[in-house]
C-alpha cells in the first residue's frame, strides 16, 4: 500500500529545503563575488571539479543503500537494514581515503590544465581542504541515503538546511580573514556537521545500529555491489560531464567566464531541485511496491509524469523570462555571459526533468540499464563534443556540447521506460497539456527575442518586470482553466483538513 502522507511529506519538506538552500547560495554567491571576485570564484569551482575524481571510490554504493534499506524496512528487517548501512560507511570510508591519498599529488597536474600558473599557489593552497570536505561529503551521504531508504527525507532536508545556514554564517566569518581559503575551511566545518548529525538522526530511525559504526559483512558488501555496478558506471560518466565541463570552460573560456558559467548552472541545478526532490521520494516508494504490489508501479509512474510535465514547462519559463531580472539582482548588473548560460542550462535541464520520474522509478525497481547506458551515452557525447566545439568556439561550444548530450541522453531513458512497460510514446505530452505548452512556448519566444535585444537597455529593469507580471497573468488563466485545477484544489483541501 502507497503511504501517500508520508509521500507528501517527503515531497513538500524536499521543496522547502531546495528553496531555503537556494536562498542562502544565491545570498553566499553575492557575497563571494563583492568579496573575491569572479576569478576566485571560478578557481573554486574548478579546484571542486577537479577533486571529485575521488568519487570513484564510492562504488555506488551510496545508491544502494536506498535501495536496499527501503526493503529490509518493507520485509520489517532493520537488523538487515543496519549492516547495510553500516558495511557501506565503512567500505566508503575506506577506500576513498586510499583514493584521496594516492590521487592526491596528481591533482596539481590536473589542475595545470585549466588553471592559469598566476593561480596554481592559491589553488594548491585550498586543495587539500577541497578533498577532505569531498570524503566527508561521501560518509556523510551514506547516512543520509538511510534516512531516504527509512522514507524519512524530511529529517534529511531538515539537516541540509541546518548545514547550508552554518556555511553561510562560516563564510561570512572566515572569509574576510582568509580569503578563498576561509571558504574552504567553512565547508570541512560544514560537511563535518552534516555527516555527524545525519548519524545520530539515523541511528534514531534504525534502533539496530550501533553508536559507532563497525559491523561491515561480507555478504550485504556483495549484495550491493552487484546492485551498484550500475550506480558506479553513472559515477565514472558524471566524471566526463560537469568535471569535465568546468575543466573546459576554465581552458577555454576563462575563470571570470567559468565562474558566470557556475553561477548560472547552479540557479539552475537549484531550482530544478525543487522538482527532483519532489520526483526523488518515488524511488523508497516505488521500492516497497516492487516487493508487494508491481503491477501498480506503472500506474504511480503515469500519475507522476504528467504532473511532473504540468509544473516543468511553466516552472522552466518563468524562470528564462526572469534571467535579465536575476542578473541585475545577483550580480548587481546585467551580464550576457550569465543569460546566455542560463537560457541554454534551462532548456537542456528543462527537458532532463521530464524524464525525472522514469529515472527514479528505475532506482526504485532495481532496472537500472537504461539509467547506465543514458549516463555513459551522455558522458561519452559531452567530452566528444566538447573538445570539438570548445576549440572552435570557446565557452559556448563547451556548453552547447553539454547541453546536446544531456538532451539525446535523457530522450533515450525515457523512451526505453515508455518501451518496456507498454506505455504508448503519445504520453510523452499529455493531451490535457497542449494549450499550455503551446501558449507558454510562444511567450517565452518572444521573451527570448526581447532579452537579446535589450538586455543593455536602461529600461531593462522596468521590461523585465512587466514581462514577469504578464507571464503570471497568463499562467494564471491557463491555470483556471486547466482540467488539474480541480484535482489541486481538493488535494489541497484534503490536506489542509
Amino acid at each position: 500500500m502507497i503511504n501517500t502522507r508520508r509521500l507528501f511529506s517527503n515531497a513538500a519538506v524536499s521543496v522547502a529545503q531546495t528553496i531555503i538552500s537556494g536562498l542562502v547560495l544565491f545570498i553566499l554567491y553575492r557575497y563571494l563575488i563583492d568579496q573575491l571576485g569572479s576569478k576566485q570564484l571560478g578557481l573554486w569551482s574548478v579546484i571542486l571539479a577537479s577533486t571529485s575524481v575521488a568519487r570513484l571510490s564510492d562504488m555506488g554504493l551510496t545508491g544502494s543503500v536506498v535501495k536496499f534499506v527501503a526493503r529490509y524496512r518493507a520485509l520489517n528487517d532493520d537488523e538487515q537494514a543496519a549492516h547495510i548501512v553500516q558495511t557501506a560507511a565503512l567500505s566508503i570510508a575506506g577506500v576513498m581515503a586510499i583514493l584521496c591519498l594516492a590521487v592526491y599529488p596528481l591533482l596539481d597536474k590536473v589542475l595545470a590544465l585549466s588553471i592559469p600558473e598566476e593561480s596554481m599557489a592559491e589553488a594548491m593552497l585550498i586543495l587539500p581542504y577541497a578533498v577532505f570536505s569531498l570524503w566527508l561529503g561521501s560518509v556523510g551521504g551514506v547516512f543520509q541515503s538511510g534516512l531516504d531508504g527509512c522514507q524519512r527525507m524530511d529529517i534529511r532536508n531538515i539537516l541540509m538546511i541546518i548545514s547550508n545556514l552554518f556555511l553561510l554564517a562560516s563564510a561570512y566569518y572566515l572569509v574576510p580573514l582568509f580569503g578563498l581559503k576561509g571558504l574552504a575551511i567553512g565547508q570541512v566545518f560544514q560537511g563535518s556537521l552534516l555527516m555527524l548529525a545525519s548519524w545520530f538522526a539515523l541511528h534514531q530511525q534504525l534502533k539496530a545500529l550501533p553508536w559507532l559504526p563497525y559491523q561491515w559483512r561480507r555478504v550485504k558488501f556483495k549484495e550491493m555491489l552487484g546492485y551498484s555496478v550500475n550506480f558506479q558506471i553513472n559515477s565514472i560518466a558524471m566524471l566526463l560531464f560537469d568535471p569535465t565541463i568546468k575543466l573546459l570552460m576554465s581552458r577555454y573560456g576563462g575563470l571570470s567566464t567559468t565562474a558566470y558559467y557556475e553561477m548560472a548552472n547552479q540557479l539552475v541545478i537549484k531550482l530544478r531541485a525543487l522538482l527532483i526532490a519532489a520526483t526523488q521520494a518515488l524511488t523508497p516508494t516505488v521500492a516497497e511496491l516492487h516487493e508487494t504490489a508491481p503491477e501498480k508501479i506503472p500506474e504511480l509512474y503515469l500519475k507522476a509524469y504528467r504532473i511532473v510535465f504540468f509544473v516543468t514547462i511553466p516552472f522552466y519559463a518563468a524562470i528564462l523570462i526572469a534571467l535579465p531580472l536575476i542578473s541585475d539582482l545577483w550580480l548587481g548588473h546585467i551580464e550576457s555571459q550569465f543569460i546566455l548560460f542560463g537560457t541554454m542550462l534551462l532548456v537542456g535541464w528543462g527537458l532532463n526533468t521530464l524524464c525525472g520520474p522514469a529515472y527514479f522509478v528505475n532506482l526504485g525497481t532495481g532496472e537500472l540499464k537504461w539509467n547506465s547506458i543514458s549516463h555513459v551515452l551522455m558522458a561519452v557525447l559531452n567530452v566528444v563534443l566538447g573538445l570539438m566545439l570548445g576549440p572552435k568556439w570557446g565557452a559556448l561550444g563547451v556548453v552547447s556540447a553539454a547541453m546536446i548530450s544531456l538532451v539525446i541522453a535523457s530522450g533515450l531513458l525515457i523512451l526505453m521506460l515508455h518501451k518496456h512497460n507498454k506505455i504508448p510514446f503519445r504520453n510523452l505530452v499529455p493531451r490535457e497539456h497542449y494549450i499550455m505548452l503551446i501558449v507558454l512556448l510562444l511567450y517565452t519566444s518572444l521573451s527570448l527575442l526581447l532579452n537579446y535585444s535589450f538586455y543593455t537597455n536602461q529600461t531593462i529593469f522596468q521590461l523585465n518586470v512587466e514581462k514577469i507580471i504578464l507571464y503570471i497573468f497568463i499562467l494564471g488563466v491557463l491555470v483556471w482553466w486547466h482540467p488539474y485545477k480541480k484535482i489541486m484544489f481538493v488535494r489541497i483541501k484534503n490536506r489542509l483538513c
